[in-house]
Formats: structure tokens, sequence, C-alpha cells
């Protein structure tokens, strides 16, 4: 069964196109990742055909920075909790993705950016075999320093569950790796350093190995 996991991996490669999935991405700005990926997205997308699926005021196509992007427009505009809007977001989310990947007529390698839109990524994964890419930039743990709260716990559970069903975490620091570890249990191999466009490539190309 793994050498069949390792196959349809390197066949998805192969077709060179990856898909990131955000809540966030300018002009959509929340916080510090709409600029992250604004300055990341555009140079992964000069090396392999790029698609962004993110939270938009209408469902809508278009084109920017070399990128195909599928704009969701929410189907709740509030909830009474914050983690039921987060799991309305990711079916939303999860509908652009769906739309992209009956497009293009490929499953791509799914690259999602944090928990607000992580659980999308394992839908897709579930659904359509998708290899599961997840960056993390912070953690519930390293964010708020604790779980003190119900809010904190449940946004903790869903970082866990997310990062181990991904097939591969990437991060930007040796810190981070060490945290992920034990805090996450999250397996070294797992977990690739990546602070660049072409480090991401070759995070990418592990799903081979």
């Amino acid at each position: 069964m793994r050498d069949k996991e390792h196959l349809h991996l390197a066949q998805v490669i192969q077709m060179k196109q990856v898909m990131h999935i955000s809540w966030e991405y300018p002009p959509w700005v929340v916080g510090e990742l709409s600029q992250e990926l604004k300055s990341l997205l555009p140079e992964i997308a000069k090396r392999v055909r790029t698609i962004l699926v993110v939270r938009g005021d209408r469902d809508w196509v278009t084109e920017a920075d070399g990128i195909r992007i599928f704009e969701c427009a929410s189907s709740i505009r509030s909830s009474p909790h914050i983690l039921a809007y987060i799991h309305a977001l990711n079916i939303d989310l999860l509908r652009g993705a769906s739309k992209a990947i009956h497009e293009g007529g490929d499953v791509p390698v799914v690259h999602t950016h944090d928990w607000v839109s992580g659980l999308a990524g394992v839908y897709l994964k579930a659904c359509f075999g998708a290899p599961l890419v997840a960056s993390v930039y912070t953690t519930e743990l390293t964010r708020s320093k604790a779980l003190g709260s119900l809010l904190n716990m449940g946004i903790f559970d869903i970082e866990r569950y997310y990062f181990n069903r991904s097939d591969l975490v990437v991060i930007k620091s040796l810190e981070m790796k060490e945290h992920l570890e034990e805090n996450y249990g999250l397996e070294s191999g797992k977990i690739a350093l990546a602070r660049s466009a072409d480090e991401l490539m070759e995070a990418y190309r592990r799903l081979q190995e």
C-alpha cells in the first residue's frame, strides 16, 4: 500500500500543478499571512503552475501575479462562534478548490497555509487523494502560550488533526520543528525547512521519495 501511495504522489508531482489554499491574500488582508503569500506565491508561479483558492466577496475566477485565483464567497457573514464560522469557511474553500480541480482535470498538490483553511486541505486529500502540504508559521501554543480556554483547546485540536493528516509540514525555523515534534507529535521526517521559493520546491519534491 505504501508503494502505491508513493507512486500516486510522484504522478501528481509530475503534473506540475500546486494549489494553495488560504483565507487571505491581497486585497483580502486579515493579518501578516496575506503579505507572506504575496511575496511567496508569485515566485512559486514562476516555477510551477499555481492555483490559489481564497475567500472573496463573490465566486469568481481571475488571474494575477501568474496565479489562477478562485475566489469563494462566504456562505455565512457572521456566526455565534468563530469555530462554527471556520468550518463553514472551509466548506466554501472546498467548493472553490473542487471547481479548480474539475476545470484543470488534474489533482494537484494541495498546500494550505494556516489552521483556518487547513480542514479544506484535509477534505481534498480524503475526496481526491491530493497530497497535502501544510505551512506552519505559528501555532495556538506559540500565540497564546497556554491552552487556557475552550477556544484555545478547540483551535489546538484542529491544528493537531490537520498537521497529522498532512503528508508534509513546512516550517521556517528549526525551533518550530522542535515545537511541532514535542507538542503535536509530528515525526521528524514529515517536517521540511523551507525559507524561500527554491527551498519550498525542494520540499515538494520530497513527496516523491
